[in-house]
């Protein structure tokens, strides 16, 4: 997740020269503006419930998980009547030799039409196998729902991922445009001196050495720009217009609970990750009573009735009807190892699932951990680029004071200028982190729900906006 933050290139959001983020944003934005009175701003919450909507992963994941929940229903068949009706015609020709009391053989042409109509009801009443499998299908139906909430978590999360990478992406185009004005002035200033005899060549050169290598960071963040709203759009459905970013009046807060202990204990309770571990464990459990089964007897009622016409030579144009009921039981003998094979194998699995929930519940933990502190140190970074980010803009003003004093060359200040993007680019990055953390942290514990996004945007986002154009 910090890998998506870090992907920006620190050359070219290196353009906070003069002004802070919001007063640029609002000179890049003018025009826009103008163009279009009242563009539609979208908010991290509407992101991302249009996500819930269009995002092609998450509606896939609804279709698996409703196709989940019907092994309830299949492992509950196994316990229920099972009624199955034939239907028989059977033409018969031929002939027929008789003997008779004479000593002669009677021949007779044979052609008529055997009728047999049957419909058999048998219901089980212990059967440990289907008893193992209707558990099952409850244990799978559950496991579907974990993987659900799994998936869910998962989108809400590619969804704030693309979000604030649209706003760094925009965000570094304005960095990048700012950045190529300072230099111009530069290179205008460098120009003067050099013509009134006061500078050198070599801070022209200069000047347009970085003015050159900004247009091409320049290019860069734009194009990434693109990619990050097409990116965001694949989501959401249609490609954003403008968008709340974080609010000039930053301020973090603290976390409730305080303690990590208590959201470590929230994520061993909540996590979907570990209750689908833990539903995959059950079902590996019921497994191996479902294959033990086949050790077991079987009990069943069966009932039937059968209705036959001509059945046999010797009951030709005879009906007869018959009803049956009864108990029918199956003691298995020996299945040549069949079974107890099975049931080898399904322990086998068992404790494999088992060691899995182990690995999930480690790696959640850790997580959570990551999460937590992203929180906690989050807060002191943020203070103390707030500080650096000061501390550069005066050394910055100094520098160029230095240099109408003639005690400073423009690659000072060009330097200083570079630090002071730097500066203002960590605290940027250093906020988006800090709120990504907030999020991330409650889907790790399994609580990144629309209640959780509400909140966040509307702490710490708007009614600043990028309009995206």
């Amino acid at each position: 997740m910090r890998a998506i933050l870090a992907s920006i290139s620190v050359a070219g959001l290196a353009a906070l020269l003069a002004a802070p983020a919001h007063a640029q944003r609002q000179t890049s934005t003018a025009q826009a503006t103008q163009e279009s009175a009242a563009p539609t701003v979208m908010t991290l919450s509407q992101a991302w419930m249009a996500a819930l909507q269009h995002d092609p992963t998450y509606q896939a994941a609804i279709s698996e998980r409703e196709a989940g929940q019907t092994n309830r229903a299949i492992g509950r068949s196994g316990l229920l009547p099972q009624v199955s009706a034939s239907l028989g015609r059977n033409k018969v020709r031929g002939t027929l030799d008789s003997p008779t009391a004479r000593g002669d053989v009677l021949r007779e042409d044979l052609d008529y039409m055997s009728h047999t109509n049957e419909i058999r009801a048998t219901q089980p009443i212990f059967d440990w196998s289907r008893i193992a499998e209707y558990r099952q299908g409850h244990a799978r139906a559950d496991y579907s729902l974990a993987v659900f909430d799994t998936k869910a978590a998962d989108t809400s999360e590619r969804l704030i991922n693309r979000y604030f990478q649209t706003l760094l992406s925009y965000e570094n185009v304005v960095l990048a445009q700012s950045k190529l004005q300072a230099n111009e002035k530069q290179i205008t200033a460098a120009q003067r001196r050099y013509d009134s005899g006061e500078g050198t060549v070599t801070d022209v050169r200069e000047s347009r050495s970085r003015r050159d290598l900004t247009k091409a960071d320049l290019i860069q963040a734009q194009d990434a720009l693109i990619v990050a709203r097409r990116e965001l759009q694949e989501m959401i459905g249609s490609s954003p217009i403008a968008l709340t970013t974080l609010k000039d009046a930053f301020r973090t807060k603290p976390l409730v609970p305080g303690a990590l202990s208590d959201w470590q204990s929230m994520a061993m309770a909540g996590n979907a990750e570990i209750r689908a571990a833990q539903q995959g464990l059950r079902i590996s459990d019921l497994e191996v009573g479902r294959t033990f089964g086949g050790h077991l007897p079987t009990l069943n009622i069966v009932a039937s009735r059968r209705d036959v016409s001509n059945e046999t030579l010797s009951t030709r144009d005879q009906d007869s009807a018959t009803n049956s009921f009864g108990f029918q039981v199956s003691l298995p003998i020996f299945s040549g190892g069949l079974t107890s094979a099975q049931v080898s194998q399904s322990r086998h699995n068992r404790d494999r699932a088992g060691q899995e929930l182990a690995a999930t519940r480690e790696r959640i933990s850790v997580e959570v951990t990551r999460q937590y502190q992203g929180v906690v140190s989050g807060t002191q970074r943020v203070s103390a680029l707030v500080t650096a980010v000061e501390s550069t803009e005066s050394a910055l003003k100094a520098i160029e004071m230095g240099y109408q004093a003639g005690t400073r060359s423009i690659v000072d200040i060009l330097d200083a200028q570079d630090q002071l993007y730097r500066s203002r680019l960590d605290l940027v990055q250093a906020r988006l982190e800090y709120v990504l953390a907030r999020l991330m942290l409650s889907g790790a514990v399994g609580g990144l729900d629309a209640s959780v996004i509400n909140a966040v945007s509307k702490t710490y986002f708007g009614p600043e906006k990028v309009v995206l154009g």
